[in-house]
């Protein structure tokens, strides 16, 4: 008994000190919806709001590490260098009181995910000013989930996630997990994904037109930040003359000849003004990047920014890439309709 009455006195010290720390620095509080409310979120600024749950600040890009250390110093900064160094980042984040703010929407929403019900003062504190009325009606991004450029998840009954190429298992898994993933291929019933979807905000896409509209099949209304999100414009042509082509594949992995992992696997052939590079992507969420410099060898990365030197083996059907103490085997499941081998392919890929 008594434990529990210093543990609920040190609570209370600790609420204390930082409402006093809130008055102290003449934040404003923003609770967009106080009965989920899990910590106190503040407007120290202009253009700053600071959750105490983490404790994390942000601007209009997203975490930030300087304002973090300003209003909570050097340990809470340190620990969200540590965070966003591991993780890309995002467009939109999750406050511990529920809201969701969106970078690229400039808009916050009090219901968090669902993006139906904006919440006003917050977006004004953090972006300045309200959104258009033209971008709060119509679809747009409402309802869906950006992690990053170029990537479309919807959340709805059977969540999935999106690419310039349609629906991707990978990407699926990683932002929904493995039962997202299985569900979604149990969908696709052996069939390949479709080139045409619709969202569960009510927006269509169609591949072929690299465009989305916000009025679904009626296509009177393209929807702008879902076409510039989903394709990198909304004329129909990729930002810096990039496209991508998907194709599902078997892939084995070994390590020292004991297996690691052996199942299905996404081939992505990416052409950027940047480059070329073929991606590999496991269901278990493992990720690795081939390319290959000019005038130099090919190059495999993972999800860590790790680099080796990886040698290329065309076995016909299959090509394995070997590195350190790893071989990576990958057979697509339908075979090249020039007839070339996967190797081949893979040479052509690489602009040899």
């Amino acid at each position: 008994m008594a434990r529990h009455s210093v543990q609920n006195l040190s609570s209370r010290s600790r609420l204390l000190e930082a409402v006093l720390l809130a008055t102290g620095l003449n934040m404003v509080p923003l609770l967009a919806q106080p009965a989920q409310a899990q910590g106190a979120i503040t407007s120290p600024a202009a253009g700053v709001i600071c959750d105490q749950a983490g404790p994390t600040c942000y601007d209009k890009q997203g975490p930030s590490i300087g304002l973090t250390q300003t209003y909570f110093g050097s340990i809470a900064a340190n620990r969200l260098s540590s965070e966003l160094g591991n993780r890309p980042q995002a467009n939109d984040f999750r406050l511990s009181n529920g809201a969701v703010c969106d970078s690229r929407a400039a808009t916050c929403w009090s219901d968090g995910w669902q993006r139906a019900q904006m919440a006003p003062n917050l977006t004004q504190q953090l972006f300045g000013s309200l959104p258009t009325t033209a971008n709060q009606s119509g679809g747009g991004l409402q309802g869906l989930q950006t992690p990053r450029a170029g990537i479309v998840c919807d959340p709805g009954s059977s969540p999935v996630c999106y690419d310039q190429s349609g629906l991707s298992l990978g990407l699926t898994r990683e932002y929904f997990g493995s039962f997202a993933e299985q569900t979604a291929l149990r969908n696709l019933a052996g069939q390949a994904p479709p080139r045409q979807f619709r969202l569960s905000n009510g927006s269509a896409c169609d591949l072929n037109a690299r465009t989305c509209w916000s009025d679904g099949w009626n296509r009177q209304q393209v929807n702008v930040a879902l076409s510039n999100q989903l394709f990198g414009s909304a004329n129909g042509t990729g930002a810096g003359g990039a496209s991508t082509q998907t194709r599902a594949a078997q892939c084995r992995m070994t390590r020292w000849f004991k297996s690691l992992y052996n199942g299905n696997c996404e081939l992505r052939e990416n052409r950027t003004g940047k480059g070329r590079l073929l991606e590999v992507s496991l269901q278990d969420g493992n990720v690795y990047s081939v390319s290959k410099p000019r005038g130099g060898g090919y190059q495999l990365s993972d999800v860590k920014g790790n680099s080796w030197p990886v040698n290329v083996n065309d076995q016909g059907r299959s090509v394995s890439f070997t590195w350190s103490d790893r071989v990576l085997t990958v057979t697509p499941t339908a075979a090249p309709s020039n007839g070339n081998s996967f190797g081949q392919l893979l040479n052509n890929l690489m602009g040899l």
